[in-house]
């Protein structure tokens, strides 16, 4: 489970050529700090999905040996696809996030139907506050997995921050859909619970709020974002009296 606020480092094992992360193009070291301050913005390498379409066909044309070679070493396009997603999750994991945008964009010219690619460089622009970028990256995502639970919950995250920054975003009564049917299909997820509680304080619904705060506290109180209790409760009062 991937989710913007909790990331979780992938261990899975890989073949050699995996291991190395030894693909023309792929370059086998992230980037380092003074290289990515340097970093020209405009590089495409390092733009979502390589900025745009007419971008991406000569990307596809330019990277021609690169995705010969992944089909020659990986069963599938699609299993290569999945491999570099899964180093962009690490690279993100890692605060690396040009190197992981190139990651998952490698991953897209082989797989564009990956939604990992979708997630991840998603999760990325809500680490830049670029929100209305993420909500549309991550709805791709989500039209690719339909019923992925903590796809959703991002979803969400993202359109309550678009709210609560006046962004032109999508509508937070979505994210309240998303998350209704986020805790109807797992009930156990307590983040989905802490973002539910958010999005009703945004709305000004503090019984509820605190409501959807208890149960993210029951299935998991390392969820509970304290400094939002301390706003909550400078609206109303603890029903239960458990937080002061």
């Amino acid at each position: 489970m991937r989710q913007l606020l909790y990331f979780f480092i992938i261990t899975s094992g890989f073949s050699t050529i995996a291991q190395t992360d030894a693909v023309p193009l792929a370059s086998n070291r992230p980037l380092s700090k003074k290289e990515t301050a340097h970093l020209d913005s405009q590089d495409v390498r390092y733009l979502p999905l390589f900025g745009s379409k007419k971008i991406l066909q000569e990307q596809l044309v330019k990277n021609a040996d690169f995705i010969s070679q992944c089909e020659t070493n990986f069963t599938t396009k699609a299993d290569a696809s999945k491999f570099f997603a899964e180093r962009g999750w690490e690279y993100l994991g890692e605060g690396l996030l040009d190197t992981a945008t190139y990651r998952f964009n490698l991953a897209y010219l082989l797989d564009t139907e990956n939604m990992d690619v979708f997630w991840g460089l998603g999760s990325i622009s809500y680490q830049k506050n670029n929100f209305e970028q993420s909500a549309a990256l991550l709805r791709k995502g989500l039209q690719l997995s339909p019923d992925n639970v903590a796809l959703m919950v991002d979803v969400a995250t993202v359109q309550i921050a678009c709210f609560k920054e006046k962004r032109d975003c999508n509508d937070i009564d979505d994210a309240l859909s998303l998350l209704e049917k986020s805790v109807k299909m797992d009930s156990t997820n307590a983040n989905a619970w802490l973002k539910y509680s958010i999005a009703e304080f945004q709305l000004e619904h503090f019984d509820k709020a605190w409501e959807y705060l208890h149960r993210c506290r029951a299935l998991d109180l390392s969820f509970v974002d304290l400094n939002f209790v301390q706003e909550l409760i400078a609206k109303k009062e603890d029903p239960m009296g458990m937080f002061k």
